[in-house]
């Protein structure tokens, strides 16, 4: 089944937003990293992932810095709370030096857009986010890894290192494209955070979530 009959069949299903785990299989498909599933060892993340909770944490289906006995059991826990709920433990990202937000939606003056800038819990304290029009070739994408306020903490600020923006970039140019190519099935896509790793050494999508169009037929009505 391809990338696009993925996303028909969910819309078919009625999903509207799709969860982390899910979202994160598909876009895996598309060449977006993301971290090692069910690990043996290191420390791990618990979740419990379900379209109607996309903010998992503010209702306690995330759990942190686990081993991965741990993990099992805390996603075991969160599993008996919520019926219907796919549980998803994941290696924990450690080696980062910066938090990236990658978005694309659809605008109703310009179409299909994608925006990025610093993300985690800096979404909420700065407005720093660069904007660009769907699809965003990667020398649109690398420029948005070097401009406004973001790029200086890309750069490595007050002797940290500098972040991967080769790679940062090659991630918002491939999801502008995937999105482009399916703003009709999907309204929506946020990776927040993304993991970006020192230069050279890559990056990871540490959530992620879809939000797709309604039907057609819904649309009309």
């Amino acid at each position: 089944m391809t990338e696009r009959e993925t996303l028909e069949k969910w819309q078919r299903a009625g999903r509207k937003v799709v969860h982390e785990a899910d979202a994160k299989d598909l876009l895996q498909r598309i060449g977006v990293p993301v971290p090692q599933r069910d690990p043996v060892e290191g420390r791990c993340v618990a979740k419990l992932c379900h379209d109607d909770y996309p903010h998992k944490s503010d209702h306690g289906f995330v759990r942190l810095d686990l081993s991965p006995g741990e993990a099992k059991k805390a996603a075991a826990e969160m599993a008996e709370r919520l019926a219907g709920g796919t549980a998803l433990i994941e290696e924990m990202e450690e080696g980062s030096v910066a938090e990236w937000i990658i978005g694309c939606k659809r605008d109703n003056t310009f179409g299909p857009i994608v925006l990025a800038g610093p993300g985690g819990i800096l979404v909420e304290l700065i407005d720093a986010v660069e904007i660009r029009l769907a699809p965003a070739a990667p020398q649109t994408a690398e420029a948005m890894v070097r401009s406004g306020p973001g790029a200086r903490l890309l750069a490595g600020l007050r002797g940290a290192e500098p972040a991967d923006r080769d790679a940062l970039a090659d991630l918002i140019s491939r999801i502008s494209v995937f999105f482009a190519e399916n703003a009709d099935l999907i309204s929506e896509i946020e990776i927040n955070p993304v993991m970006v790793r020192a230069n050279g050494k890559g990056l990871v999508a540490a959530d992620a979530l879809i939000v797709l169009s309604p039907k057609a037929d819904e649309q009309e009505n």
